[in-house]
């Protein structure tokens, strides 16, 4: 008897159209595959592909904390109980679930301001610094110079994803939907905007903005005079600048 409610399971015939589905609504049903990026739940409705009839419940819509490996937390079997209904293709037939809470209304980047203190996340590292989840339409990008305001040599050793921070705008470009972070006090960034200023005119014959910067009248009283530049302290600086250019051309 078992082995035939198996069948019917199976059995496409069987299958709920995939129109009566509702995005929200809540579902459950048992794991028949597991791959690295995810799971497929068997759930009944006429979802077509390699495993018709499943739903894909991604390695990131599992938990809020990221997942390193799958295999720890999910295996081939187990019943995923009450998972919501992200996504609904009905020209592919395919059907996305989610088992973490949904995320609040994003904040406008409009409504963000220069110098304005957030508190957030670290959504993903990589090697010119962080993406901080602060709640904004746009995730800002923590550069690796903004850290600790001396060279870094592996980022892990100060951040990793799902770390809390506290963060400062220091850069905004609402037409290009980009937002840049730091983790330094207010004159610790001034005196890195300003030897990153002095880098840019020496290797373009000009100060490049990248967008509303802070600013500040006692800026002077930091660096008043030229200072013997130590030449791994350039190179440090010489390539933040590229980096993070880099990457803000990349999160257009």
């Amino acid at each position: 008897t078992s082995s035939n409610n198996n069948n019917n399971n199976n059995n496409p015939k069987s299958f709920k159209p995939l129109k009566d589905l509702k995005l929200g609504s809540k579902i459950s049903g048992k794991i028949i595959d597991v791959c690295d990026f995810g799971v497929f739940v068997h759930i009944g409705y006429a979802t077509r592909g390699s495993r018709p009839g499943a739903a894909l419940l991604h390695i990131s819509q599992i938990d809020d904390d990221r997942i390193q490996n799958i295999h720890d937390v999910l295996r081939k079997g187990d019943t995923v109980r009450d998972a919501r209904v992200i996504t609904v293709d009905s020209t592919k037939g395919e059907v996305g679930l989610s088992l973490r809470n949904p995320r609040h209304k994003r904040r406008d980047l409009r409504t963000v301001k220069t110098g304005e203190v957030l508190e957030g996340k670290v959504d993903k590292i990589v090697p010119y610094g962080a993406f901080v989840d602060v709640g904004a339409s746009v995730n800002p990008l923590l550069h690796i110079s903004r850290i600790t305001g001396g060279a870094i040599e592996n980022i892990r050793h100060h951040l990793n994803e799902g770390d809390p921070v506290t963060v400062h705008v220091i850069g905004l470009d609402l037409e290009k939907k980009t937002m840049a972070v730091s983790m330094l006090d207010r004159k610790a960034d001034l005196y890195l905007d300003r030897r990153m200023s002095q880098k840019m005119k020496r290797f373009y014959g000009g100060a490049k903005g990248s967008g509303d910067r802070e600013s500040d009248d006692d800026e002077d009283h930091y660096d008043d005079e030229e200072e013997e530049d130590d030449p791994s302290e350039l190179d440090y600086f010489d390539q933040a600048i590229r980096e993070l250019e880099e990457a803000l051309r990349d999160r257009k």
